[in-house]
């Protein structure tokens, strides 16, 4: 592998009324004369979200018979205790912390015992790996603290193993954990911490002030599976006409999403939902056009890459604490619904 480095010069709450940006992530897409039913989700702000704002906006779920409301993650750890304890009936997360939890290697403990299942896929979006500028390789790592989400789920693992391919032993390095992509980069910025995964907006400012974006051949992301949607799966056999209700809208709104037709709008819709993510018209064109690239986050369908989830659990059973026997891929899926949806 070639490591190198770049360098430039309710049940939830619902999010209206936050502040900081969090305020109109999912915003209500008006009613219907029929009574929805409710399902509160918990997922990370950003572009990968477009689809499930969409629906929102549009009416798609209302059309569906269900009332998604939702709830920003601040980490892996607030999202899934919520997802586990009963606060939110759904999440868009990291496959590798249904995993994670669903077999006891969970960052913490929640008080219920996790059976979580994936019932539809979600945007793999490569995180960046970006360094504070005297940072100049993977060496210079060695006795260093890295900022991550978790230390025992989500993509800890891939960056464990990103750093092993590049030379560094697991005793070389310290992973702290201090949350989502806004409070690593923020730890990055302080310097509590030298390096942390990013978003690509944040890295591409990053880069632009000189940090160091630290990178692998072959690149690590491209045979992983990255974000899901997912549930308990007692929620979702009781609940079965509501998640079949999800998956259409997601389904359809991904399209619209995708669509060339809706290259003018798009824009529009990140800007009204994500304003902290992008807050100029610049911004909200660059992002919605990568959405409409060849090379886009989100796939047609949103699909679970079974190679994608093998390897998650193969960085599992290497890195995972305490122990456990984990099952194969299927183990983790509930794809019933979908096929029922998609046909």
């Amino acid at each position: 592998m070639a490591c190198a480095q770049r360098r430039s010069g309710g049940r939830a709450r619902d999010v209206h009324g936050l502040g900081g940006g969090a305020e109109d992530f999912c915003r209500d897409g008006g009613g219907v004369g029929v009574a929805l039913t409710r399902i509160a989700i918990c997922a990370f702000a950003g572009p990968e979200t477009a689809p499930l704002q969409q629906a929102q906006e549009a009416g798609y779920f209302a059309e569906e018979g269900v009332d998604v409301r939702c709830d920003v993650a601040t980490g892996s750890i607030q999202q899934m205790i919520g997802l586990i304890d009963g606060e939110y009936d759904m999440a868009m997360t990291a496959i590798d912390n249904v995993i994670a939890y669903d077999e006891g290697q969970g960052a913490t403990t929640p008080r219920n015992r996790a059976d979580l299942v994936v019932l539809l896929g979600g945007a793999t979006d490569p995180r960046p790996l970006i360094a504070r500028p005297e940072i100049r390789g993977f060496a210079d790592l060695k006795g260093r603290r890295i900022a991550v989400d978790a230390v025992n789920t989500g993509f800890s693992f891939m960056l464990r193993q990103l750093f092993e391919d590049c030379g560094l032993g697991k005793d070389d390095y310290e992973l702290v954990p201090v949350g989502a992509i806004k409070a690593r980069w923020a730890a990055v910025r302080r310097g509590d911490c030298v390096a942390g995964l990013l978003g690509k907006d944040d890295a591409a400012q990053a880069v632009a002030d000189g940090y160091t974006r630290l990178e692998a051949d072959p690149d690590p992301w491209e045979r992983y599976q990255g974000g899901v949607y997912t549930a308990d799966r007692r929620w979702a056999a009781a609940n079965v006409e509501a998640v079949k209700g999800f998956i259409r809208a997601m389904l359809k709104a991904t399209d619209w999403v995708l669509d060339p037709a809706n290259a003018a709008a798009l824009p529009g819709l990140l800007s009204r939902h994500l304003p902290h993510l992008f807050p100029t018209p610049d911004s909200a064109r660059s992002a919605a056009a990568e959405l409409q690239a060849p090379q886009s986050i989100l796939k047609p369908g949103l699909p679970v890459s079974l190679e994608g989830l093998r390897v998650v659990l193969e960085l599992r059973r290497k890195y995972g604490t305490p122990p456990a026997a984990l099952g194969p891929a299927e183990k983790y899926l509930a794809l019933g619904y979908y096929d029922e949806v998609a046909g």
